[in-house]
């Protein structure tokens, strides 16, 4: 029983009193329907033929109602209960007036009409007992006041059952559409709160304005942002506190800021210019939304202060500024010093050159042999640098001049025969009959990215065979694909990623062991970037290593047969560094 009580009440209207205002409408709207019945009542009873008594008698008191429902003395709520019981006289007047011709029914509008307007309890309450009164109780007493056929005088307590639960039917209907109207207000009013607590506790600066671009709201952190209270924002045009000037993000966007239409930025993140109420300026990114209420636009502007990922920004410029300044200091130093640097060396390795075409001791010729091969080595590492340097300060211009693949591969190779020979490897050069063979490019460029290929094939195999292949390229079309194979100690899979890096290698034993700066495959790396081509391995630890790189045939028709170049000793001499 509890239970159903409990769900009982939680099912009817609260009756929440309105605010102010709109309660103020409301009873001045029902306080000139009674001053209507004032006048009107006498008219009707004075039409119906009536004794003057009772309709003069009922215009008088219901002027006394309306006159006591305005009162400044009587509560709010009291008023509305006045109110309403001048409604309800005025239509049990005209009831009985006219004989019962005006039935029951008039008093369910007055009845709808108090809660749709008051929704309040207590005018809903005075009605209601009004009802029972005038037709339960008058209705059985005197039946002819209230029932204007036969049958209702008859028998009116039957009649007054019959009323009584149309009265109650109604009643319970109002009282749903009561409860409905309550929720929904309940649930927008808790909607405009969740709604006005996330804006207020936005860390954007949120601001509403209409489709003239006037603020309508200014939430807490914008009063922050701006240093301007909500009171004083409210009112003024969004264009006083952002700046009209376009930032080079609104400009590239096409966006227009002159006026400051917020339609013009409509679902779009624009950088402009804040300003707070002292003039200080600061930058902004902005984005704007746009909501139809009631047939009117409502923009809501999103405001983020940018000022630190500025000063970030600019940061990170002059230090970028800086870096690439002083890399381009020191590519174009390296660039300028490479006459300086060579003609000494060529110098050095001439004299020990002519020194070994000497007569010299056992003793001597080693200490000649020993200075050449060190100067050679030097002049290697000297030459890698210097064209990486060249690569860097963007001074490395490639050459666009015809020339033979098959040429071009079998003089490279041929420059490291001694060499496989000293090793006892067997170095074989392959060309695929449908190979392009007249080239244009760089053929001295391409003649280097073959050197670095070979010789560090030749510096880490020890046993087996070095295989230099051109084929057509299937994945690219239009590119021969050129691939140096060798059996020697393979690159490990987790070093295969910075094997191309700028002084990197396998590991560190690598370079005490083989020697070399790590600047070799780099700069294959980049002079088959400037080709147009692409670049990769295939190596497993201990299984050998394949290089490859594609080139652009931009090519004659002229077609090579097939070609194959054995090389094969067991002679050691010394070799290049990586």
């Amino acid at each position: 029983m509890h239970s159903f009580l409990s769900n009982l009440l939680a099912a009817l209207p609260k009756g929440d009193a309105l605010d102010e205002p709109a309660w103020s409408v409301r009873h001045r709207g029902i306080l000139y329907i009674l001053w209507l019945h004032v006048l009107g009542v006498p008219l009707y009873g004075a039409y119906m033929g009536t004794g003057p008594s009772l309709y003069l008698g009922g215009g008088a008191l219901l002027g006394a109602i309306a006159i006591a429902a305005q009162l400044p003395v009587v509560g709010r709520r009291l008023q509305a209960a006045i109110a309403t019981y001048g409604l309800v006289t005025a239509s049990a007047l005209l009831v009985h007036l006219s004989g019962g011709r005006i039935e029951l029914h008039f008093h369910f509008f007055v009845m709808m009409s108090v809660i749709v307007l008051y929704q309040d309890w207590l005018p809903f309450l005075v009605g209601l007992q009004f009802i029972v009164i005038d037709h339960g109780i008058i209705g059985t007493l005197f039946p002819d006041m209230v029932y204007v056929h036969d049958e209702g005088q008859a028998h009116p307590w039957t009649w007054a059952l019959i009323h009584g639960s149309f009265i109650l039917a109604q009643c319970a209907a109002l009282l749903y559409f009561w409860r409905v109207n309550e929720l929904s207000r309940e649930e927008a009013l808790q909607s405009e709160a969740r709604t006005r607590m996330i804006i207020e506790t936005a860390l954007d600066a949120v601001v509403t304005t209409n489709a003239s671009g006037i603020i309508t709201d200014w939430n807490t952190q914008a009063e922050f942002m701006f240093d301007i209270s909500r009171t004083d924002a409210i009112g003024q045009p969004l264009t006083t506190y952002l700046s009209t000037a376009q930032s080079s993000s609104a400009a590239e966007a096409g966006v227009v800021l002159s006026g400051f239409v917020p339609g013009a930025i409509l679902n779009r993140r624009v950088e402009s210019v804040g300003r707070t109420g002292s003039g200080q300026e600061f930058p902004v990114e902005i984005a704007t939304s746009c909501l139809a209420i009631g047939g009117a636009q409502q923009f809501t502007t999103f405001i983020q202060d940018i000022s630190e990922r500025k000063q970030q920004e600019e940061a990170l410029r002059r230090a970028k500024d800086a870096a690439e300044a002083a890399s381009q200091a020191k590519s174009q130093f390296l660039a300028n010093m490479s006459h300086e640097i060579r003609t000494p060396m060529n110098g050095v390795l001439g004299m020990t050159e002519l020194l070994l075409a000497t007569t010299l001791n056992e003793k001597q010729r080693r200490y000649a042999d020993t200075a050449h091969t060190s100067g050679t080595n030097l002049l290697h590492i000297i030459n890698d640098i210097l064209d990486f340097s060249k690569i860097e300060a963007g001074r490395l211009v490639l050459e666009h001049i015809p020339f033979d693949l098959r040429q071009l591969l079998i003089e490279t190779s041929t420059i490291f025969h001694e060499q496989a020979l000293k090793k006892g490897l067997t170095l074989t050069v392959t060309i695929a009959q449908d190979s392009p063979v007249t080239f244009h490019g760089d053929p001295h460029r391409l003649r280097q990215i073959l050197t670095n290929l070979i010789s560090n094939a030749l510096k880490f195999t020890a046993t087996g065979r070095i295989a230099i292949s051109a084929t057509i390229d299937g994945s690219h079309p239009g590119h021969v694909r050129i691939e140096v194979s060798d059996t020697g100690i393979g690159i490990p899979q987790d070093a295969q990623d910075r094997i191309f890096d700028s002084f990197a290698q396998a590991d560190g034993s690598t370079t005490r062991k083989y020697g070399g700066t790590g600047l070799g495959l780099a700069i294959v790396k980049q002079l088959v970037g400037m080709m147009g081509g692409h670049l990769g391995l295939t190596s497993a630890s201990g299984a050998g290593s394949t290089f490859w790189f594609t080139i652009s045939s931009d090519a004659t028709a002229v077609r090579s047969s097939a070609s194959d170049q054995s090389i094969s000793s067991t002679e050691t001499l010394p070799h290049p560094h990586r």
